[in-house]
């Protein structure tokens, strides 16, 4: 998310960075700043009218910022997560003009209905994540939190699993991404599934351990199977609708 836009919109940020030992072998991708609004209780309509207020505004300004605000269906509370796309850190230092025109709608129209907001930056993994740009409207994201001791083995092993689906002429389905920033309670990695509707999750696909054991034996998998569950202390997943009313997915 564009940081101008961001203070337009008067959230503090409290960024926590997260070192990681695993060196780099393959070009960075790109970063996704992403924060997490929890709204007060009753307040979804002002919220989202506020956002489209702000949205008029900052495209009859002609501000070229992109982003998503996608809405948590499982959980406590009312959850929008607003994502947008960066090229690179240095993003972070341009100034918005657009955004600081709209700051006052942000500060009277958003700003109230919001119980509390939460802010990461995260990379797109590349090689491991499939190709093609999200276009769906529904994402299933689960969310790892690594072991202390083991955690190294989780990457390890999605590059092998799908190493291994790709031999079997298998499309990478889904998007993984690593955590840059984040506080205590916050994952490490999380992958994006996308699906087209509620309807398309109930189609059956074959599993990736049944992939793994029928393409690299039973005893691959057994060692596979145990690493990945070794190299997690916890896991949790949640899904997202794409609200498209206050959304700019493309200029």
């Amino acid at each position: 998310m564009n940081y101008v836009i961001i203070m337009s919109m008067a959230i503090v940020l409290n960024w926590a960075f997260i070192s990681t030992s695993t060196a780099q072998t393959e070009p960075l991708g790109p970063l996704t700043s992403v924060t997490e609004f929890t709204i007060k209780p009753g307040h979804e309509m002002q919220f989202r009218e506020g956002i489209k207020a702000w949205k008029a505004c900052y495209l009859q300004n002609k501000g070229d910022w992109t982003w998503r605000v996608w809405q948590r269906q499982q959980g406590e509370g009312s959850v929008f997560v607003l994502a947008s796309d960066m090229a690179n850190w240095a993003e972070m230092d341009k100034t918005d003009e657009s955004g600081k025109s709209c700051q006052d709608l942000a500060r009277t129209l958003i700003n109230p209905h919001v119980e509390k907001a939460t802010s990461h930056v995260t990379r797109f993994q590349l090689g491991i994540s499939r190709e093609t740009p999200l276009t769906e409207d529904m994402i299933r994201v689960s969310f790892y939190d690594l072991d202390p001791q083991n955690g190294h083995k989780l990457m390890e092993v999605v590059k092998e699993v799908e190493a291994i689906r790709k031999s079997a002429g298998l499309a990478t389905r889904g998007y993984w991404y690593q955590w840059q920033t984040g506080g205590p309670e916050s994952p490490s990695f999380h992958h994006v599934l996308p699906f087209k509707d509620y309807a398309a999750m109930d189609i059956i696909q074959e599993a990736v351990w049944q992939t793994v054991e029928k393409s690299a034996g039973k005893a691959k998998r057994d060692e596979l199977q145990a690493a990945f569950r070794s190299s997690l202390q916890n896991t949790w997943n949640y899904i997202y609708t794409l609200d498209k009313d206050i959304s700019r997915p493309s200029k």
